[in-house]
């Protein structure tokens, strides 16, 4: 809630919903797992969205209260975690670094340590529940002051972007506040009618939501950031593969 309050609040945000095609990623997944290696829907989420931020350097900034903008060298995949404390359920806010050169077995594995590990075996799962046992007055000026430092603001929040998904919950939308520039809230994957070459087809689609900042992002570049993302899942990440990976798929 500190972060809703202090960051998504501070930003201009603009959203753009669309559906993704999510047939060839579903294939994917399925003949990665029939080979041995577990992989989930989200997992190639994250690492769709960290190629793109490759070549979308822009998406991979933020901005500071005073205006300056800060561009951030690398990807780091952001997501809620929903986990129970005793018998308090909780959000927690995980990241992976590198995703965009991880297996997506990789991804997946860390996707389910952060939901399964014991909170304080995991750093930054960890480093949010020490934080919300301290007073709550000392919490918010500890992070209003980090919002104005760069290094300190990149410890506060060091995702570059974020994915909320609340499928499971039977949500087909989510509109996310910006607590990173670029936020994207995803549902359910569910059998669709589409039209494709004048046929209509049932297909595997999932809606998203792309929230991004304006002051920081503008509407033109958060287009071009969303259609390579929705090429890269539709393709079944082609091209960015491992080789491990393109053997269980080619087998």
């Amino acid at each position: 809630m500190d972060m809703i309050t202090l960051i998504s609040t501070k930003t201009i945000p603009t959203h753009i919903l669309t559906d993704f095609d999510m047939e060839e990623a579903e294939v994917l997944r399925s003949k990665l797992s029939s080979g041995g290696s577990k992989v989930t829907i989200t997992a190639i989420i994250l690492k769709a969205i960290a190629i793109a931020q490759l070549s979308h350097p822009q998406t991979r900034a933020f901005r500071l209260p005073v205006g300056a903008v800060i561009q951030r060298k690398e990807p780091i995949a952001g997501f809620t975690v929903e986990r129970m404390i005793g018998k308090q359920p909780a959000v927690f806010f995980g990241t992976i670094k590198d995703a965009h050169k991880m297996s997506l077995a990789q991804i997946a594995q860390e996707l389910n340590r952060y939901g399964t590990a014991e909170i304080m075996s995991v750093p930054q799962l960890a480093k949010e529940h020490i934080l919300s046992k301290v007073p709550w007055l000392l919490r918010r000026i500890y992070i209003a002051i980090a919002l104005h430092i760069p290094f300190l603001r990149q410890i506060v929040n060091p995702a570059t972007f974020g994915l909320t998904s609340l499928g499971k919950f039977g949500l087909n939308t989510l509109l996310a506040p910006n607590v990173s520039t670029c936020i994207f809230g995803v549902g359910t994957v569910e059998p669709r009618v589409k039209v494709i070459k004048n046929e209509i087809k049932a297909r595997r689609m999932m809606s998203v939501v792309f929230s991004s900042d304006t002051l920081v992002v503008d509407m033109g570049q958060a287009a071009h950031f969303l259609a390579a993302i929705q090429a890269l899942i539709e393709s079944g990440l082609a091209g960015h593969l491992t080789d491990e990976e393109l053997a269980l798929t080619n087998a």
